[in-house]
């Protein structure tokens, strides 16, 4: 009988430090995601929103249409000098978002991919393009020098 009550006994002790360690480690990565989101939300990362605007540098109107897996932006005329801006969350967790868009204007169709997570570089979360003929260019630093890219 007294076996049987020694093995109940360690049974449950080692139940309550299994408990407990589980305990343990719930609360620590509670403390690690909670202080990771805070750093986001402080520092503009996980919750920041990215913003795109495009500006039609073309002498003739043009018709703009963004859209990723998800969302759709919508049919947009441009007239020359005209800008269009739109706003998403980008993946904070897989760096896999992508925004592409089609760029109509007389005679002229093309499709460009105008937000890759992995490849844009945008200044405080705003990414600036400029549409051209020959490509869309982007704003970085400076307005006079921007850098463009040939249609896809």
């Amino acid at each position: 009988m007294f076996i049987l009550y020694q093995l109940s006994n360690d049974y449950h002790i080692m139940a309550t430090l299994l408990e407990n360690r589980s305990v343990s480690l719930l609360t620590l990565l509670t403390i690690f995601v909670t202080l990771q989101v805070m750093a986001g939300v402080v520092y503009g990362g996980i919750f920041t929103q990215t913003k795109i605007t495009i500006a039609n540098e073309l002498t003739q109107a043009l018709t703009i249409h963004c859209r990723d897996k998800i969302s759709n932006d919508g049919y947009h005329l441009l007239q020359p000098t005209a800008a269009h801006r739109f706003q998403f969350f980008p993946n904070p967790f897989a760096k896999r978002s992508l925004w592409y868009c089609t760029f109509e204007w007389t005679g002229q169709s093309h499709r460009f991919d105008i937000y890759n997570q992995k490849r844009t570089k945008c200044e405080d979360h705003s990414c600036y393009w400029l549409i051209t003929e020959h490509g869309p260019c982007q704003v970085i630093h400076d307005y006079d020098n921007p850098e463009c890219v040939p249609w896809n």
